[in-house]
Order: C-alpha cells, then structure tokens, then sequence
C-alpha cells in the first residue's frame, strides 16, 4: 500500500518537475537606434531628478528655514527647471527620430511627444515662478507659496514617469538601475 501510495504522489508530482526544466532565455541586446534613445531619455530624466530633489528640499525644511536659505533653494528650483527646459528639445527630437514600425510603438510615441508637450509648459512656470521668487526680499513668499508652486511640478513629472515607463517598455528597452544585479528568473 506504501509503494503505491507513493508511486501515485510521485506521478502527480511529475508535471511540476518537467516546468522547472524551462529554459530562459536573455534579453536580446538592443540595437545602436534604440541605445541612443535609451541615453538620451535617460540623460533627461536625470535633468528632471534634480527638480524633483530642489523641491523635496524646499518642502522638507521651509519652516525652519532662513529666508537667505529659501531664497537659495527657490533659486536652485529655478535653475534645476531652466536646465531641464533647454535639454528637453533635443530630448523630443530623439523620440521623433525612434523608429516605431508596428501600431504599439506608434502609439507611445505619440503619447511620448504630448507628454513632452506638456513637460514644455510647466517646465516654463516653474523656471518663470520659482526664478520671481527668488529675487532678494522673497524669502517670505518662498516660505508661503513655494511648496504650492512646487507640487505641481512634481505631479507633471510623476505624470511623464509613468509615460515614460510606458515607452521603454513599447520600444523594448529595459531600464534598471546603476549596478542592479542580473535577475535572469525576473519577468
């Protein structure tokens, strides 16, 4: 009874041991086209990093603050926006150029582009808000309206990360980070 007991467990258990022979296989490399676009993306999204880091510094300590300190940070805000507004060009003719031959490509490209679109604008005012704020004698209105100028910069750009996610995932570009270990099993 033993022996066939156990020799009905090991069949029904058979199957699960064939799955675990899968092989997987790595990601084919990307080619030169799609390398550049990676780059290129990638080089603006850190521009956009360091607003996101400008405003997390202006929100974590604008109570504490001098008003030389928030001048300072309105300042960095200002200059973190204008930096981004002038890489943004080249950043929008590199997804123009991205060769897109089936229908989900095309598609978000196109929403790449509006998405750049909208990042154009709000890269604007916050360049145009944040560089009002920070003339001397502006320290108090940094401190008051500062973080209300600032949270809809970082909506646009949490906007733009998620379209962005949707693009490299379109043209097959996997992004992980700096030194990230190889998970080959990862889906």
């Amino acid at each position: 009874m033993k022996r066939l007991y156990v020799m009905v467990l090991s069949t029904l258990w058979a199957p699960a041991l064939a799955a675990q022979g899968t092989v997987v296989l790595p990601e084919p490399p990307l080619d030169s086209a799609r390398i550049t676009l990676r780059d290129d993306l990638l080089r603006f999204r850190d521009t956009l990093n360091s607003i996101d880091a400008a405003a997390a510094r202006l929100q974590r300590d604008f109570r504490e603050a001098s008003t030389a300190a928030l001048l300072s940070r309105a300042r960095v805000m200002s200059d973190a926006c204008a930096r981004s507004a002038r890489n943004l060009p080249l950043t929008h003719k590199a997804v123009l150029a991205a060769d897109t031959p089936d229908k989900r490509r095309r598609k978000s490209r196109g929403e790449m582009v509006q998405a750049l679109d909208r990042l154009r604008g709000v890269l604007s005012r916050c360049r145009t808000d944040f560089e009002a704020m920070a003339r001397p004698g502006e320290g108090e209105t940094v401190r008051g309206y500062g973080n209300a100028r600032a949270i809809p910069v970082q909506t646009a750009l949490r906007k733009y990360e998620r379209v962005l996610a949707s693009f490299f995932s379109a043209m097959g570009i996997k992004v992980s980070p700096l030194g990230a270990p190889v998970r080959p099993l990862a889906s």
